[in-house]
């Protein structure tokens, strides 16, 4: 059996997250167990996966899988209809992730790409949680990223960045969205695409 892989956020300065232009820097951190053999993260069968919403943010999540559906890579990400038939599950859990990554954390996720036993739980910090904000939509979406198989990667405005995002590179004012950010960027789609394939009739958020 193939041990968890988990990753953390941890948040050093966020001001002003309701205001406009919202100013928000992530400084964010992998921790993982190595995968046995090395393997690279196993893809979901069809890009298809379910999740479910027990941390009270269903419309921030919602909003995320979202970004990913119309990012471009050929995935389906559907709200499931109960929580014991979703393969991802988000909670608030603020004793947990503090405990498996410290006080700073916003949120953890049991693995990167789809584990042996198909179910992934992201954990959040509750401070973020609720109805959705430009912050936890960012944070829900990079988690869906590493569910989805994809690692941090450097690049100016990646989703998938391990260091920080600053929402200058992330949010549109033509989108109909409101304050919530765009997204994935094109590096963070071509990685996804590279495991699922591209979905030519995708229009993807700017």
């Amino acid at each position: 059996m193939n041990p968890l892989r988990t990753h953390v956020r941890r948040l050093r300065r966020v001001r002003s997250w309701h205001a406009a232009p919202l100013i928000a820097i992530l400084v964010l951190g992998l921790s993982a167990w190595p995968a046995a053999g090395g393997h690279d993260p196993r893809p979901w069968p069809d890009g298809r996966l379910t999740y479910f919403d027990a941390s009270s943010s269903a419309e921030a999540v919602d909003a995320a899988a979202r970004r990913w559906n119309h990012s471009g890579a050929r995935v389906r990400l559907s709200r499931a209809r109960a929580r014991a038939s979703a393969d991802v599950v988000f909670v608030a859990d603020r004793r947990r992730l503090h405990a498996q990554c410290g006080p700073r954390c916003l949120g953890l996720s049991s693995s990167i790409g789809r584990p042996r036993s198909g179910r992934v739980t992201v954990l959040l910090d509750p401070q973020i949680t609720g109805s959705p904000t430009a912050l936890n939509v960012w944070v829900a979406m990079h988690e869906l990223g590493h569910v989805l198989g994809l690692r941090h990667r450097e690049g100016t405005c990646s989703l998938m960045n391990a260091q920080a995002y600053d929402d200058a590179c992330t949010f549109t004012g033509s989108s109909g969205q409101g304050p919530l950010p765009c997204g994935p960027a094109s590096g963070d789609v071509a990685a996804a695409a590279r495991l699922y394939g591209r979905d030519a009739a995708a229009r993807p958020c700017r």
